[in-house]
């Protein structure tokens, strides 16, 4: 059953913030209650005042509350979108999907609150030995948490105080030995110091009610202005996964580190800034430099192979997909 708070019995809904379902009932020393997964109305979401007031989103919002807040009952019920959902939008007649008693709701999808993004309901389901205390968000949060723990599997070898490993795991993508990364800005240095920074040039003090004009004049948009703009992310090769050996023999698997060869952008080599300019976005100079990081370090998976050794243009291949780099020299 799903629950309305802040309704009175034998009333309609009144202005809510959400509705909950109720997932599991107990009672402890605090006194009688229930776990509630929360949905959310579609006003709450991107859609705002144009969505459907019968509609609501599952989200990932839980808690537990206390029997006492419960006011009424309600009846939401799954509509699974139909098969021509896309060539509906835009129809005459509106396609009614519950009646409005003002007791009925229906959802269809998932919101990611984050992302204003509507998904299909996740497709968890409960065991037979916790259908009485499942919660879909407990069990997609619990999933998320286990996602982003950093792991290491497929052991290679133990030498110099480290286990050696083929693989590692963080928020579900893979690295293996051989794999290229994206690494942030500040992972490692290169051998070629970078030129002095530009001096940025002084604003001049101006009183904008006197010249309210003055900015057609004066703009941001010049030389220099995107000298606060971040440091793109460094890129390296896997030479190796690895874990310090503890005291006791056993691998500290909390702390993985990688063994990375550098490649190095046009601008970080000795040719400076200005060598990007002209350069392809995409190219990289390969380097025997080497360097350890933290694998907290890593912040994607890239693609960079020898440009001699592509079977399609080098324009093609770039062309293919996110993340391509390539290398000449």
């Amino acid at each position: 059953p799903t629950l309305v708070r802040g309704t009175h019995p034998g009333e309609g809904p009144v202005q809510m913030r959400a509705l909950p379902r109720v997932t599991a009932m107990w009672e402890d020393s605090g006194g009688q209650m229930f776990h509630a997964h929360w949905f959310c109305p579609g006003s709450d979401t991107v859609l705002g005042a144009t969505s459907d007031p019968l509609e609501l989103f599952l989200v990932d919002e839980c808690e537990d509350m206390q029997l006492s807040y419960i006011h009424g009952k309600v009846n939401v019920i799954y509509k699974a979108p139909s098969d021509n959902w896309a060539m509906e939008g835009g129809l005459d007649t509106e396609i009614k999907m519950v009646e409005d008693d003002g007791r009925t709701y229906f959802y269809q999808m998932w919101y990611d609150q984050e992302y204003a993004r509507f998904e299909s309901p996740p497709g968890a389901q409960p065991t037979e030995d916790n259908k009485y205390k499942f919660c879909m968000s407990c069990a997609r949060l619990d999933e998320v948490r286990h996602k982003e723990i950093p792991k290491v599997a497929e052991p290679l070898e133990e030498a110099d105080g480290k286990m050696f490993y083929a693989v590692a795991t963080k928020n579900g993508v893979q690295y293996r030995v051989g794999d290229g990364v994206y690494l942030l800005p500040d992972a490692f240095s290169f051998s070629v110091k970078p030129a002095s920074p530009a001096k940025r040039p002084k604003k001049e003090a101006v009183d904008e009610e006197l010249h309210p004009e003055h900015y057609r004049k004066y703009s941001e948009y010049i030389k220099g202005s995107n000298l606060d703009a971040p440091e793109p992310f460094r890129v390296g090769r896997i030479r190796s996964i690895f874990c310090s050996l503890r005291g006791n023999g056993k691998p500290n698997e909390a702390d993985i580190k990688l063994s990375i060869y550098k490649f190095y952008r046009p601008e970080n080599t000795h040719k400076s800034t200005k060598a990007s300019y002209h350069a392809d976005i995409n190219l990289l100079y390969w380097s025997d430099e080497e360097a350890t990081v933290e694998f907290r370090a890593v912040q994607g998976r890239c693609s960079v192979l020898y440009g001699e050794d592509l079977t399609q243009s080098i324009q093609e291949y770039s062309a293919g997909g996110p993340d391509r780099f390539y290398f000449l020299e």
